[in-house]
């Protein structure tokens, strides 16, 4: 079967996308190697054996001098030459001053690295014991994770007076669980971001106030810090530089932690094999495609062949379940074999889905000859070919050029377009959706004209009734 997948992650409320998570101590290593976690440990050592701290429990300015020099704790826009550097350390006051010192200075107080004891500042006396421990670790950096996203400040224009719409709390829950239901890999530009997961309305915009895409990413370079996310900056086609984000694996983490705080459901991928049918299908469907024949394997082996066909037929009936009938010809693909008869007759049930489904799966599974392909392709074709392009159709169509030019995919000009019975065709509730694209994104012109006639025929002559 094509390997395609939807372009656009899609989650219901309360239950998100199973994900697979590396070790703990995997996971521990890049918390350790993420720069606030890094220079929060960083300052908590070099603050022994004992560090003068002010009543506001922040070093002398002419200890963080030191500290900021020596582990390189520089603003991002201040030029690398050593002249300005020293210039500008000179022209200091305060600790306070510097935030890229002053932040991993109080997450190292907060999160007990650094003990304060009247006017002297101290590691932790078993700071290096705990830093081996990967749940410690992992601990130290979800708090971090969970304070930075609701203290990053978003508000450009008036720092001090933010606005709604403006701050880490309005604009990272929504972009991080947007990023949480993409595909492994994912990564979006600031624009998609803004436009698709941001789903309130947008500060307003205003002369002298930044764009939603300019709050955003002053959120996410905060939340870069933790090694939730990376943010990759690179030229577009046109010269323009172009911001993408993505999730990585300790965000990914921290992420599911904090679904779980609020009651959403949040699997991990090997706990597939326990769940019910519906679920199963819908979960898979988002996995990359190399990654779905183990998970499919050992939800069979918990059921059996028959029994996993018997649940699965239960939840693909109706419209609007295209993928998870593909996604279930896949799965059922692997028992093909043990199932023959069983799926030869569902060919004869009076539910277009599930002939259908028994049609793909017999269609791929290598068991039919020439003479039997032709007869169920001739019966089936077109519902087959419209179900294969609904699901793996993206909202705005971009997949199908893709899905089209695939060694894998049915011939959907003879199959659909050419000669197929249109009561046959318009009886596929997805039927008008799949011709609107194959008009606006069949690489054949001709192909594409064909698609408008067919679709053209059906609005004026009406859809079949018939229920699938």
């Amino acid at each position: 079967m094509p390997s395609h997948e939807p372009s656009r992650p899609r989650h219901p409320p309360l239950s998100a996308r199973p994900v697979s998570l590396p070790p703990h101590d995997v996971l521990a290593r890049r918390a350790l190697d993420s720069p606030l976690l890094c220079d929060a440990l960083s300052l908590a050592r070099w603050s022994g054996p004992a560090t003068p701290v002010t009543s506001g429990g922040v070093p002398g300015i002419d200890d963080a001098r030191s500290a900021i020099s020596r582990f390189s704790l520089w603003p991002h826009d201040l030029s690398g030459r050593i002249e300005e550097r020293v210039t500008w350390l000179g022209g200091l006051h305060s600790a306070a001053e510097v935030a890229h010192f002053v932040v991993p200075w109080s997450a190292a107080l907060r999160l007990g690295l650094v003990r304060i004891d009247g006017s002297l500042a101290r590691p932790h006396p078993d700071l290096e014991r705990r830093i081996r421990d990967p749940e410690q670790v992992l601990e130290w950096w979800f708090h971090e994770f969970e304070h930075t996203i609701a203290h990053a400040r978003g508000d450009l224009a008036r720092p001090h007076d933010p606005g709604p719409g403006t701050t880490g709390p309005d604009l990272l829950p929504e972009v991080l669980r947007f990023l949480y239901e993409a595909p492994d890999g994912h990564r979006p530009d600031l624009d998609t971001l803004a436009a698709t997961a941001l789903t309130g309305p947008p500060p307003p915009a205003a002369p002298g106030l930044p764009r939603t895409t300019d709050l955003l990413l002053h959120v996410l370079w905060q939340l870069s810090d933790t090694g939730a996310v990376a943010l990759d900056h690179h030229p577009d086609g046109e010269g323009e530089d172009r911001c993408t984000v993505e999730l990585t694996g300790l965000g990914r983490y921290g992420v599911r932690l904090l679904l779980l705080e609020v009651g959403i459901h949040a699997p991990l991928v090997d706990t597939l094999a326990e769940a019910c049918a519906s679920r199963f299908l819908d979960a898979l469907a988002v996995l990359p495609f190399e990654e779905r024949s183990p998970e499919a394997a050992a939800w069979l082996d918990r059921r059996g062949s028959d029994e996993a066909l018997r649940q699965i037929t239960e939840v693909v009936r109706g419209p609007g379940l295209a993928l998870r009938r593909w996604v279930a010809a896949q799965v059922l693909n692997n028992t093909s074999s043990e199932l023959e008869p069983r799926l030869r007759a569902l060919l004869t049930s009076p539910r277009a889905t599930e002939a259908c489904l028994a049609a793909m799966v017999l269609l791929s599974s290598g068991m039919l000859g020439q003479r039997g392909i032709d007869h169920l392709l001739a019966e089936y074709g077109p519902w087959v070919v419209v179900d294969m392009v609904a699901a793996a159709m993206s909202p705005d169509g971009s997949a199908l050029p893709a899905f089209l030019a695939a060694d894998d995919t049915p011939d959907v000009d003879r199959l659909l377009l050419v000669g197929a019975d249109p009561h046959v065709v318009g009886a596929h509730p997805d039927a008008l959706m799949v011709l609107d694209g194959l008009v606006h994104h069949h690489p054949d012109p001709d192909a594409a004209a064909r698609a408008r006639e067919l679709a053209v025929r059906l609005r004026v002559g009406g859809r079949s009734t018939d229920g699938p």
